[in-house]
């Protein structure tokens, strides 16, 4: 993924989905910055395309199910998967947002 478009630092990580919408294996999240992240799975989606997934964090003020939606920005084959940069649009609520961003934020530290 070209790095050149980011508004916020990336954070290597390696998360699994408990779920995404219509797909029952499950993704990786690669990375994390405040305002998306990079997964690779076998679903093909284009630029534009929902994304919907429900994952753990673990900031310090305890571990947090983090229900997610945002826009496929960016498309590419990974071998038999693929790899799409996640926009976030937003979140199942305010108290999983701030879980994200505090988590996010401490794996800046």
């Amino acid at each position: 993924m070209d790095d050149n478009r980011r508004e916020s630092p990336r954070f290597g990580v390696s998360l699994y989905t408990e779920r995404i919408e219509r797909e029952s294996n499950p993704a990786r999240i690669l990375n994390l910055s405040v305002s998306g992240f990079l997964v690779r799975c076998d679903l093909c989606a284009g630029p534009g395309g929902v994304f919907h997934a429900v994952f753990r964090v673990r900031p310090s003020s305890g571990d947090m199910r983090i229900s997610t939606r945002g826009t496929v920005m960016h498309t590419r084959e990974f071998g038999a998967e693929y790899e799409y940069g996640i926009r976030i649009d937003g979140f199942g609520s305010p108290e999983e947002e701030s879980a994200y961003q505090t988590y996010v934020l401490e794996l800046a530290k």
